[in-house]
C-alpha cells in the first residue's frame, strides 16, 4: 500500500510539473504597454527582440611618445533573438559583428592591434589617420528554463565562440575560438544587479604577426544599475578582460545613464556610458578611457519564436 501511494504522489507530482513547466505563448510585442517593454528590455532572457547598436570608443595612452593620439572605435552590431527550443527551454541567440575604425600611425603598414583591447604601437607614431575594417564576428547562446528567465532572479548558461572573420589581422584576434557562458541577474523594484561570463579558447587559426601563442581570453561583464524610473537606470555594465596568454588585466570603472523612449511606434532603449581603467595593460601602451553610446530598437518578434519548436 505505502509503494502504491508512493507511485501514485510521484505520479501526480511530475503531472502538476509537468503542467507547470509548459510555456504559456507570450504577447506579441506589439499588445505590450510600455511598463512591460521597459520591465523586460532589463531582462537579458526575455522574449523581446532588438537590434543592437553599440558604439565604443577607446582612447589610449602610454610611454611610447604620440601613444595619447591614438584612438579606437568600434561599432557593434547585436541583434537580440530569443526563441522557444521546447515546452520548459528557451534560447538566447545573440551575435555579434564589429566595424573597427582604427587611428593608427600613416603610412606605417606594420601597425597591429592583434586584440582591440591589447594594441601594440611600434615605436615613434605621431602623424595618424583612420582606417576602417570588419573585426571578428561572435556568438553567444544561452539556455534557460521558463522559470529561470522570471524575474526577480534569472540565470542561464551555453556557450560562446568568435570566428576569424577580421579583414585584416590588425582587427581580430587571428583565431576561430570558442568556450562557456553564463549569467545570473537580480531584477529588483530598484536595484539590477549580476553579470554575463564568458571563456574563449582558440581551436583553429594562425593567430596575427603580435599573437601568435594561441588564445586564452575571459570576459566578465558585470551590470549593476539603479532604477530611476521603470524606464530610466542609473549605473555600468563594463567589459573586464583577462588574457591568460599575456596575463593583463583591463579594467575599466565608470558610470552612465540609460532610458527608453518611442520613435513613433518603436520602443527605443538609448544610453552611455564612460570608463576609465583603474587597471591595464603593458605601461608602453594601454587602454585609458573609453566611451560607450548604445541605441537599441526593439523590434517584432516573430511568431515562430514565441512557440515551442519542439
Amino acid at each position: 500500500m505505502k509503494l502504491k501511494n508512493l507511485l501514485a504522489a510521484t505520479l501526480l507530482s511530475s503531472t502538476l510539473w509537468a503542467t507547470q513547466a509548459v510555456a504559456e505563448e507570450p504577447k506579441p510585442t506589439q499588445e505590450l504597454t510600455k511598463e512591460e517593454i521597459a520591465e523586460m528590455i532589463n531582462n537579458p532572457l526575455s522574449y523581446l527582440w532588438m537590434m543592437g547598436l553599440q558604439n565604443d570608443t577607446f582612447y589610449y595612452d602610454g610611454d611610447i611618445p604620440g601613444a595619447d593620439k591614438i584612438k579606437v572605435n568600434r561599432l557593434m552590431l547585436m541583434p537580440v533573438m530569443p526563441f522557444q527550443l521546447t515546452d520548459d527551454i528557451k534560447v538566447v541567440a545573440r551575435p555579434w559583428l564589429p566595424i573597427m575604425s582604427i587611428d593608427r600611425p600613416r603610412n606605417r603598414s606594420d601597425f597591429n592591434f592583434g586584440l582591440p583591447d591589447y594594441p601594440y604601437i611600434p615605436t615613434g607614431v605621431a602623424d595618424t589617420s583612420w582606417n576602417s575594417g570588419i573585426g571578428d564576428a561572435g556568438l553567444w547562446l544561452a539556455f534557460a528554463s521558463n522559470e529561470g528567465a522570471k524575474p526577480p532572479f534569472v540565470w542561464g548558461f551555453g556557450i560562446t565562440s568568435m570566428f576569424d572573420t577580421a579583414s585584416s589581422e590588425e582587427y581580430g584576434t587571428g583565431y576561430n575560438s570558442a568556450g562557456p557562458m553564463g549569467l545570473a541577474f537580480y531584477i529588483g523594484e530598484k536595484w539590477i544587479a549580476g553579470g554575463v561570463l564568458q571563456h574563449w579558447w582558440d581551436y583553429s587559426g594562425s593567430g596575427t604577426a603580435i599573437n601568435h601563442n594561441g588564445l586564452s581570453l575571459t570576459d566578465f561583464q558585470p551590470v549593476i544599475r539603479y532604477r530611476l524610473t521603470p524606464e530610466t537606470n542609473i549605473g555600468m555594465a563594463p567589459n573586464i578582460q583577462y588574457n591568460w596568454k599575456t596575463e593583463d588585466w583591463n579594467v575599466p570603472l565608470g558610470l552612465g545613464m540609460d532610458t527608453m523612449i518611442n520613435i513613433g511606434p518603436l520602443p527605443v532603449k538609448i544610453g552611455f556610458e564612460a570608463y576609465y581603467y583603474v587597471k591595464h595593460g603593458p605601461d608602453d601602451f594601454h587602454n585609458d578611457w573609453q566611451l560607450r553610446l548604445f541605441f537599441v530598437p526593439v523590434l517584432p518578434s516573430p511568431d515562430w519564436s514565441r512557440k515551442a519548436l519542439f
